[in-house]
């Protein structure tokens, strides 16, 4: 049928406006709940996905910023709420959703992107035991992979400096919740790893909810765990708070807390432990020595060295005298080795904290940092002082350099 001249004749490109607009206007911004499919994060850092539930689906596109400040990373199958604006992506003529705020629908959508996770995971092996490192019995240097300001780093450095004052610790801040934590958190265990200064590595951050933990239920984290060759401890929330780090990591500890008494040994108990060590060597020795004197005098008394008896007598005081020379020398190395440990227990007691704060100290810090000059401070600075008792918080009024 031929156009008739009075027929208005529209582009493609004019009538995907028309409806573009007319879209827009008729539904501005919606909530829509739907499942997850075909999702892709594209290089731009964009979110392209579908929504879709049994009678129809909805293209869908979330972009850079938006995606960011999501806490979890959506999967195909998870149920979620998405608010956004209907509108047209004019190029193709599809209709779609452009999502500023995603939503899994209820705690069940993260429950079900938590077991699809562990169980791909256990499938690969990255659990098993046979990956597990062991830690070492007396480290070093320990690496805090946390936030720099929450209450799980105060705790595991009290607790750490508590029960061994000479270990060195790597504080490695990283954000623990929210966009681009999980990512942040990888980096630093690989960063750890490429150091190589540490023994044992400890990652985690104080209780929450499970969007709060949520960082530490991404593959990226788990995958980091896996392949560090730093020994690593997960200490995440609360004993009943269980997340994918914690099945990758080389030991779980209930809270940050107990991950610092289980990597830490007292140093009462290293003292012991060399005590015993000293004293079971000089028990053997001394068997070793007794034994042999009984054995070369059961040979004097042998009938065919009775003949020798006046020659070999004096043979034998010779080796007694060479013998007791021999427990001289023992007990002389014992009470030199014995020495050193008290001088290494003096050492080790002058280190203790609590020392160093009644002789009248002040620890100054600002946030976790700690201020070791004046050139560090302005007036008008909020610092904190720790004292033997307590704590207390202050303000710079004026600075003077001696130097």
């Amino acid at each position: 049928m031929p156009v008739s001249p009075d027929s208005t004749v529209l582009t493609v490109g004019q009538l995907t406006r028309e409806i573009k607009n007319a879209l827009e206007d008729r539904f501005g911004v919606v909530s829509v709940v739907g499942e997850i499919s075909n999702f892709v994060r594209h290089s731009s850092g964009h979110w392209y996905f579908s929504l879709k539930d049994a009678n129809a689906q909805l293209s869908g596109v979330m972009f850079r910023g938006n995606a960011m400040s999501t806490f979890f990373r959506p999967q195909n199958g998870m149920e979620v709420v998405c608010r956004g604006r209907i509108t047209v992506y004019e190029p193709r003529g599809n209709y779609q959703i452009i999502v500023s705020d995603m939503q899994p629908r209820g705690e069940g959508a993260l429950q079900i992107a938590f077991e699809a996770l562990k169980k791909k995971l256990f499938e690969e092996g990255l659990f098993a035991e046979e990956r597990k490192q062991e830690l070492p019995a007396y480290p070093e240097t320990i690496a805090l992979v946390t936030s720099p300001t929450g209450a799980a780093i105060r705790d595991m450095i009290s607790v750490i400096r508590r029960r061994n004052p000479a270990v060195t610790l790597l504080v490695v801040p990283v954000q623990v919740q929210g966009a681009g934590a999980a990512e942040q958190i990888a980096e630093a265990i690989d960063l750890c790893n490429e150091h190589g200064e540490a023994d044992v590595i400890i990652t985690g951050r104080g209780g929450g909810s499970i969007e709060d933990l949520w960082a530490f239920n991404e593959e990226a984290v788990a995958r980091a765990i896996a392949r560090s060759r730093i020994p690593v401890v997960s200490a995440v929330g609360h004993e009943i708070d269980v997340t994918i780090a914690d099945y990758a990591a080389d030991l779980r500890a209930a809270t940050p807390s107990v991950a610092a008494e289980l990597v830490v040994r007292p140093r009462v108990e290293m003292l012991e432990q060399l005590n015993t060590i000293a004293h079971s060597a000089w028990k053997f020795v001394d068997f070793r020595m007794r034994s042999r004197r009984q054995f070369l005098r059961s040979l004097l008394t042998d009938r065919a060295f009775s003949r020798l008896d006046g020659r070999l007598r004096g043979a034998e005081q010779l080796l007694d005298d060479r013998l007791d020379l021999l427990h001289r020398v023992l007990d002389q190395s014992l009470e030199k080795k014995q020495h050193g440990m008290q001088l290494l227990k003096e050492k080790l007691a002058a280190h203790d904290p609590e020392l160093f704060f009644r002789r009248g100290a002040v620890l100054l810090s600002r946030g976790s940092a700690p201020i070791t000059s004046v050139r560090q401070l302005a007036p008008g600075d909020t610092i904190s002082l720790r004292l033997r008792d307590g704590s207390a918080e202050a303000t710079v009024e004026r600075t003077e350099d001696y130097e």
